[in-house]
């Protein structure tokens, strides 16, 4: 089933006016891991900054279950609907991982869990319990990214999306987050997609697409599902 549609989208930067999205058409499915690859700057980061709902393309359209974004409350929808890690984040640094998923998860108006739902998802990623309560500010980058991935599926999201998880993590901190994220957009029939510079994430996704040149062009179907 297509959750998200991009159709002939085309988004320029308004600082420089250079176009860096051109005629883009996509279909992403439930239940599958997409991975968007292509060298620095050619608008990676910008196209999931439009798919989040963060940014607004200059012509085409995006649709979420077939309605156009443009028509759906983008507070509403990056709340409930999308999961994001990105490359930069505006997070209270100085409280605990634990602390920080509660204030997540209360935000989004969700129901209360208690201490043992969080302590979970913190140790399904990769954070064990003495970790969970330490300021993120104190703990390393590769531990940071797996308190963002906790946070990015805290509020069960349709739609998660990933900025280069390879530039932060190790080969190890890597397949032990692609592996969670793969099972859980199958078990739990949410989609993921991740951009990246390096050949290695079509080791973990689906479909492997790739951006160079303004235009989006799929690769090739990489996993058997």
């Amino acid at each position: 089933m297509t959750i998200l549609s991009l159709k002939n989208i085309v988004y320029t930067h308004k600082k420089n006016q250079l176009t860096v999205l051109e005629d883009v058409t996509i279909n992403f499915s439930m239940g599958k891991v997409y991975g968007i690859l292509g060298k620095s700057g050619v608008g990676k980061t910008t196209l999931l900054a439009l798919l989040a709902g963060i940014s607004t393309v200059d012509s085409g359209s995006i649709l979420f279950k077939e309605q156009n974004l443009e028509l759906i409350d983008r507070n509403q929808y990056r709340q409930k609907e999308i999961g994001t890690i990105f490359q930069q984040y505006n997070v209270l640094s100085q409280v605990s991982a634990l602390r920080f998923l509660k204030l997540c998860a209360i935000s989004s108006a969700k129901q209360s869990y208690d201490d043992c739902y969080f302590y979970e998802l913190l140790k399904k990623v990769g954070l064990d319990k003495k970790l969970a309560n330490q300021p993120i500010q104190k703990l390393s980058v590769s531990n940071q990214q797996r308190v963002y991935l906790a946070k990015a599926v805290v509020n069960d999201p349709q739609i998660i999306l990933l900025d280069d998880p390879t530039k932060s993590l190790s080969e190890l901190s890597l397949a032990m987050v692609m592996s969670y994220l793969r099972i859980y957009a199958k078990n739990e029939k949410k989609c993921i997609i991740v951009s990246s510079e390096s050949k290695e994430i079509a080791d973990y996704v689906d479909e492997l697409w790739g951006l160079n040149g303004r235009k989006l062009s799929f690769i090739k179907d990489v996993l058997e599902n």
